[in-house]
């Protein structure tokens, strides 16, 4: 089953561990999961764990407009620049989509 998880909440926030959490059982079962970062959830790009999705071999976007308005300027090698346009497109691909707002 395909996961696309879509997060606008800080990384500081108390979804942090419920993310995780819930990537790291997906791919263990091996579903394929993507996150998709917009708003404030680009700051997922600073916090050194998020680094945990590449490792766990899940595909990581991120709304390259959102990162600049907020001045997220070192970006990591394991998350993709896209836009909220290619999210709207990529949402019918998946067989469910999670929301953390």
């Amino acid at each position: 089953m395909r996961f696309l998880i879509v997060i606008t909440s800080v990384p500081f926030a108390k979804d942090y561990n419920t993310i995780i959490n819930i990537v790291r059982r997906l791919s263990r079962k091996g579903h394929e999961v993507s996150l998709f970062l917009s708003g404030n959830g680009s700051y997922y790009l600073l916090r050194p764990e998020a680094e945990e999705f590449g490792k766990l071999g899940v595909r990581v976007m991120f709304c390259a407009h959102s990162a600049n308005q907020r001045g997220v300027d070192r970006l990591p090698p394991w998350a993709e620049s896209s836009s909220t346009y290619n999210l709207s497109r990529l949402m019918g691909e998946f067989d469910k989509v999670i929301v953390f707002n």
